[in-house]
C-alpha cells in the first residue's frame, strides 16, 4: 500500500503527527509514502516548478518528504473556483504526478491512499484516489485557522467527510457532533505516542528529592499563564519544567518571575525521555475555550508512558484514563489536585497508566487503519 500525505507542516522532523507516518510505513514491508509539506508560494513559474521540488526533497526510510508549492497565495486563490483550479490545484496535481513517479517503487500505483487534515485542504487538492481525512481538534473553534470563519466551512466539512474513504476524528466530542454525516466509514480515533517512549523502569512511587512539574506541548495563547504563575506561587519549592515551542510572551515573563519555573523550548521527541522520566507529576493547564474543551491532548499519554500522575482542565481526553487523572473545575482546585495527586500515588496507578500507554502507541493505530482499509 502507499500514502501521499498532505500536511500541514512545513517540517517533517516537527509535525506532531510524524510518529502516525512513520508506524503505518513500518507496519508492512511493501507499505511507502510521500509526504508534502504545507504549501508554498512560488514566483517563477511552472517551468522551474519541478527543478525546485527535486532540489527540496528529503528521503526517509519509506517515506520521501517534498516541499509543495503553489502559483498563488491560498487565501487569494480560494475566493475563487477558477482562481483554485489554475494557481493551486493543478501545479500540486502536477508536482503529485512527478513525485510518485520518483518516489513509489513498481508501476502499480492503484493501491494509493490520500491523506489530509483540513477542511479547506479538500477545496484544493481535488485528490482522485481514495482518501482518509483525519479531524484532530475543533477547527470551528480555532481562531488561528482562518477558513473556519469561512461561510463555506460547514458545507466543506460535511462534503470532505462524506467523499471520504475513511474519516478518522480525534476527539471523542466531536465525533459525536460529526457522526450523523456519513451512516459508516466514520470513526473515532484517539491519540497516541511511540512505542520507544515507553518505560521500563521500576512502578514504585519517585522518591526524587525535588518535585518536578512537567508540561509538554505548544506554549501559545491556548496555555494558561495564570494558571501556571499561581502553581509556582503556591509551590515555590518545586520545579515547573515547559517544554515545547514558545509563542506566548507570557511563558518568558514567568521564566524570568519565578526562579523554579523553566522553558526548555522545543525538544526532539527522542529527547523527551530523558525529560518525562524526571517529572513527578504533569500538567495539562489550558485557558478555558470551546477549542481546548475539544481538545484531547496527546500529552497525557506521554506523561502516562512513565506512569506519573496527571492533573487538567476540563478536555476530551479518553474516557478509558478517568480514573488515572484528575480533572481541576477551577484554579484553585488545580492547584490543589496536583497536590492530592502527588500523594495518592502509587505503584497500582503507575502500572495501570503505564499499561493504558502500552495499548495506545501509534502501531496500535496503524493497524486499526490497515484494517479499516483492508475491510474496505
Amino acid at each position: 500500500m502507499k500514502f501521499i500525505f498532505y500536511s500541514i507542516s512545513n517540517d517533517f522532523e516537527k509535525f506532531h503527527r510524524r510518529n502516525e507516518i512513520e508506524a503505518l510505513v513500518n507496519l508492512n514491508i511493501d507499505t511507502e509514502a510521500i509526504y508534502f509539506t504545507s504549501p508554498k508560494l512560488i514566483t517563477k513559474g511552472l517551468k522551474k516548478l519541478l527543478k525546485k521540488v527535486e532540489k527540496q526533497t528529503e528521503y526517509y526510510p519509506k517515506i520521501m518528504v517534498c516541499s509543495l508549492y503553489v502559483l498563488m497565495p491560498l487565501r487569494w486563490a480560494l475566493r475563487s473556483s477558477i482562481l483554485t483550479s489554475l494557481f493551486i490545484t493543478t501545479p500540486i496535481k502536477v508536482q503529485v504526478w512527478y513525485a510518485k513517479k520518483r518516489g513509489f517503487s513498481g508501476t502499480n500505483n492503484k493501491n494509493i491512499i490520500s491523506w489530509f487534515y483540513k477542511p479547506d485542504q479538500y477545496l484544493y487538492l481535488k485528490v482522485s484516489n481514495p482518501y482518509i481525512y483525519l479531524h484532530y481538534d475543533n477547527y470551528k473553534g480555532d481562531a488561528t485557522y482562518k477558513f473556519s470563519s469561512d461561510n463555506r466551512f460547514d458545507k466543506t466539512l460535511a462534503n470532505c467527510v462524506k467523499n471520504s474513504s475513511i474519516t478518522l476524528i480525534s476527539s471523542y466530542n466531536l465525533f459525536n457532533n460529526y457522526k450523523y454525516l456519513k451512516s459508516n466509514g466514520i470513526h473515532y480515533y484517539s491519540n497516541a505516542i511511540s512505542r520507544a517512549l515507553i518505560s521500563s523502569r521500576s512502578t514504585e512511587v519517585s522518591k526524587e528529592p525535588q518535585v518536578v512539574i512537567g508540561f509538554i506541548g505548544q506554549l501559545d495563547k491556548t496555555f494558561d499563564t495564570t494558571l501556571v504563575d499561581k502553581i509556582a506561587s503556591n509551590y515555590p519549592s518545586y520545579l515547573i519544567k515547559l517544554i515545547g515551542n514558545v509563542s506566548n510572551d507570557d511563558v518568558i515573563k514567568l521564566t524570568r518571575k519565578y526562579i523554579n519555573v523553566e522553558s526548555l523550548g522545543y525538544m526532539k521527541y527522542e529527547k523527551l525521555r530523558e525529560q518525562i522520566e524526571t517529572f513527578s507529576i504533569g500538567i495539562c493547564p489550558y485557558i478555558q475555550s470551546g477549542f481546548n474543551k475539544h481538545r484531547n491532548p496527546l500529552k497525557i499519554t506521554e506523561y502516562f508512558s512513565y506512569g506519573i500522575p496527571v492533573v487538567t482542565v476540563e478536555c476530551d481526553f479518553d474516557r478509558q484514563a478517568e480514573h488515572l487523572l484528575s480533572v481541576a473545575t477551577s484554579e484553585q482546585d488545580f492547584i490543589e489536585l496536583i497536590e492530592r495527586e502527588l500523594q495518592s500515588n502509587n505503584a497500582t496507578k503507575i502500572e495501570e497508566r503505564k499499561l493504558l500507554a502500552k495499548n495506545n502507541c501509534w502501531d496500535n493505530r496503524a493497524e486499526f487503519v490497515l484494517k479499516l482499509l483492508d475491510n474496505k
